[in-house]
């Protein structure tokens, strides 16, 4: 079933409340798909890597959806924007782990994603619903004088399996320094040195069970929308048997140029 401009129904009514929740709205929940619509759609499908033509057919709508992304056997073409970015990319069973953050510049929405691309005989690709930035809480209420953590574009092979703030056992940067902003505009680089003494670093963990804003859900950390999708994350993470992992940040135009 495809989805244009003049549609009506229930469908397009999920499709304004899902735009609405990840940031690409306002838009009215009003079941009619009009201009508004297809434009927040065009957008999305920006920021997704999807053909950008405002019709909301089979990927769109697993894309809306936060559906795992279908594995075909071939290498993910995300990998090849590493490749050309001079990252380093496994292919030996280690689980790339990326996190794509999207251009759009509302703050407090789960708008990024998370990818896992492994190969074990064929490749995997899952895909998941995270912010890669600090919510709005800590944004206004910076723990630091230098203003909120917000992790710079790089690749930081620094993470192992330890407890986020005591509590959980999930990826923990604890291997090294990881670059970030320390304000808004961007206007300054330090180095974010994790100490497992105090149980603090820019980790990568969860939110609720399907949480719809960041607030206090992040100060910095890479963290998934749904429960559900990193307990599963986890399992993959484990079963490579890897005692250090690397997480890649890019920019969803990094998928475009």
């Amino acid at each position: 079933m495809l989805i244009r401009r003049g549609a009506r129904g229930e469908h397009v009514r999920e499709i304004q409340v899902i735009l609405n929740r990840i940031g690409f709205g306002p838009l009215a929940e009003d079941a009619i798909y009009g201009r508004g619509c297809e434009s927040a759609i065009r957008l999305f499908q920006k920021a997704e890597g999807l053909g950008v033509d405002g019709i909301i057919g089979p990927n769109t709508m697993a894309a809306l959806r936060g559906e795992p992304t279908p594995n075909t056997g071939q290498e993910p073409a995300i990998l090849g924007v590493l490749r050309a970015k001079g990252y380093t990319v496994f292919d030996d069973g280690q689980v790339n782990i990326i996190g794509v953050r999207s251009s759009n510049a509302i703050a407090n929405s789960f708008d990024d994603e998370m990818h896992l691309v492994w190969k074990k005989g064929s490749w995997n690709h899952k895909t998941y619903p995270c912010t890669c930035d600090p919510g709005t809480y800590y944004l206004e209420h910076p723990m630091k004088v230098e203003g909120t953590a917000i992790l710079c574009p790089g690749q930081y092979p620094v993470y192992k399996f330890d407890k986020h703030r005591g509590t959980y056992v999930t990826l923990c940067q604890r291997a090294g320094p990881v670059k970030c902003w320390r304000d808004n505009t961007k206007d300054s680089i330090l180095d974010h040195t994790g100490d497992p003494s105090i149980s603090w670093g820019i980790n990568i963990h969860h939110a609720g069970t399907d949480s719809t804003e960041v607030q206090k859900w992040s100060a910095g950390c890479q963290v998934f929308k749904r429960l559900e999708d990193w307990s599963e994350a986890v399992s993959i993470w484990k079963s490579s048997g890897a005692d250090l992992f690397t997480y890649t940040l890019i920019d969803d135009t990094d998928l475009t140029s």
